[in-house]
């Protein structure tokens, strides 16, 4: 019998990002925890929980079958989203993995079907959003929600992104915290202004004085939003 999955808050708010009745696929499913939740909370018509790695998908395969929900899941042994053209996939997540690796997977020519076919992207990267937001935004992904989550202990950034073609500019601000972040507010975006300004300052003697000046500039900016997001 088919029982409701409790996970982490960080994949929890990955999935409320998902569309009811979504085509859904999970590249890097690793457990396939995500797609299991998500049926277990009826929000999908299908999925496809797919890994690069041969142990991930024997995993995977393992714990769908015992959720119950095989008829709703295939496992994929693939690189990104490579064979996954034409299975009529609406929503797409990308979680846990680097920012790098995630442009690297949607710039694919494997992946061009996401821009025709207006696929959503949730994205949750370990590393670099600075970067990953920046490429989303000349690559003409719009971001439709932006969230910061806390979850043991640990802050993470979620990313929900749509193709509409039309590139558009960040400055160095909205690309570190995100445009909805910051018209949000909240005591996690002054959590996340404080990282960012202790990791700028960390780096301000390896920089030439020019670069400082930019640098500087940066986190004071930062200081000021926390400032205001805390009165």
């Amino acid at each position: 019998m088919h029982g409701q999955v409790e996970f982490g808050k960080r994949l929890s708010a990955a999935a409320e990002l998902v569309r009811p009745g979504a085509v859904f696929a999970d590249i890097g499913t690793d457990h396939a925890s995500l797609p299991i939740y998500l049926a277990s909370l009826g929000r999908i018509k299908h999925a496809y929980a797919c890994d690069v790695a041969e142990k991930p998908v024997a995993v995977a395969e393992r714990n769908i079958a015992e959720s119950g929900f095989s008829h709703l899941i295939d496992v994929r042994l693939t690189d990104g989203f490579c064979g996954l053209e034409g299975l009529g996939i609406t929503d797409a997540a990308l979680c846990g993995m680097g920012a790098e690796l995630m442009a690297q997977l949607i710039s694919a020519e494997s992946a061009e079907f996401i821009k025709r076919d207006r696929v959503r992207l949730i994205l949750q990267p370990m590393s670099r959003t600075a970067f990953l937001r920046s490429f989303l935004a000349e690559n003409g992904f719009s971001a439709v929600e932006e969230l910061i989550v806390r979850d043991m202990g640990r802050q993470y950034e979620i990313i929900c992104a749509e193709y509409t073609g039309e590139p558009y500019e960040l400055n160095p601000v909205e690309a570190l915290l995100g445009r909805k972040n910051i018209a949000r507010g909240g005591e996690e975006l002054a959590v996340l202004c404080r990282r960012r300004r202790l990791h700028l300052q960390n780096v301000l003697g390896g920089q030439t004085e020019e670069e400082q000046k930019t640098t500087e500039g940066l986190i004071s900016e930062l200081e000021k939003i926390e400032n205001e997001v805390l009165k």
